[in-house]
């Protein structure tokens, strides 16, 4: 981090306290911490979880932005300080409904399933910058830390404070050495999840305990060859594609869908791929094709001897006596539609790994 160029964000930065409390702080974005869910960076120095010259090239204008959100985006590391703070700085910022997600960090303690959440900090209104506090162990052991950014803003600069005198070390590994991406629409983005932990391929990353990369692209998932592309020079553990929504009509699903797998098989044979349908299924004509071209995707696959592919029918993502309550807007998962999804998606991907 240029410590000068970080100042001038907000004269708050140059405080060494958050509070009441005296800190020590570090770049965030550099050594013992590791960064994850963005890739990528250009010559400018701007994160992304899509490269930017590819993502200038997709259908929809929107993907350039959000390719610099911070759906999946965390930092990880290790601490025996009894309290961190966290001052961040960034390019946009969100306000949006859900700001508890759109515009907060969660911290959560412990690795994988054991890992526990330990509070939601958000941007106020109309601030450009953020200063966070939280209380870890007082007993001076080492603690794992997962800080999940906004899954809305993107994050210019950011700051770990710790207590003077006090250790950061790197994170601990993964259970899952390589990272899984997940291809999808606003739904794998984030959904209406009421914080950053809360959306479905977090809550799975902590279940399974990989390092999540996220390309989720609000109404802007439509199976782009380039896509593809790109995700194949990652080398990663698994790719899960929620590709279906964004496709406008089922002909323009069937154009795109299985040329686009073919395209990622083509390159990466040995990776796993889960493909879902929409978890919004309604039992309509439209809604059943979607599904078909899908499977049929998958189908074509199994015969010609593919055997690290699956299907995951949508219908049963939000199945149980609440489905209806598993959406913000019929739609979109909220919370319980999240957890459920990640639940059931657990089951599967789990035998894939």
């Amino acid at each position: 981090m240029n410590e000068k160029n970080f100042a001038e964000l907000d004269a708050n930065f140059k405080s060494r306290t958050i509070g009441n409390c005296e800190l020590e702080f570090r770049d965030g974005f550099a050594a013992p911490f590791a960064l994850e869910g963005f890739p990528y960076i250009d010559s400018e120095g701007r994160r992304s979880r899509l490269p930017l010259d590819v993502a200038r090239m997709c259908d929809k204008e929107g993907v350039f932005p959000m390719s610099m959100q911070g759906a999946g985006e965390a930092i990880r590391f290790r601490t025996n300080s009894p309290v961190i703070g966290v001052r961040a700085g960034f390019n946009e910022i969100w306000n949006g409904s859900n700001r508890g997600g759109s515009d907060g960090f969660d911290l959560y303690t412990g690795t994988g399933t054991e890992s526990k959440f330990r509070g939601n900090r958000i941007i106020p209104v109309g601030a450009d910058n953020f200063g966070g506090l939280w209380e870890l162990s007082a007993d001076g052991e080492f603690t794992d830390c997962t800080l999940w950014f906004p899954y809305h803003c993107a994050t210019s600069a950011i700051a770990i404070g710790t207590v003077p005198g006090s250790t950061v070390e790197p994170p601990r590994p993964h259970r899952i050495t390589k990272p899984v991406v997940f291809y999808g629409s606003s739904i794998t983005n984030s959904g209406s999840a009421g914080r950053p932990g809360m959306v479905y391929p977090v809550i799975l990353a902590r279940m399974l305990d990989f390092h999540l990369i996220n390309m989720g692209f609000g109404g802007s998932c439509r199976g782009e060859l380039c896509i593809a592309d790109t995700i194949a020079k990652l080398d990663i553990a698994a790719l899960v594609m929620e590709f279906d929504h964004n496709a406008p009509t089922p002909e323009f699903l069937a154009e795109r869908h299985e040329p686009f797998f073919r395209r990622y098989r083509e390159q990466r044979p040995g990776v796993p791929v889960l493909m879902m349908s929409k978890c919004d299924f309604v039992p309509n004509e439209e809604s059943k094709r979607r599904r078909e071209i899908i499977m049929r995707t998958w189908m074509n696959a199994v015969n010609s001897g593919d055997r690290k592919v699956e299907f995951l029918d949508g219908e049963t993502l939000f199945a149980g006596p609440f489905r209806e309550d598993c959406t913000q807007d019929n739609c979109h998962p909220n919370d319980l539609g999240a957890m459920l999804m990640a639940v059931r998606i657990a089951d599967r991907l789990k035998h894939m790994l």
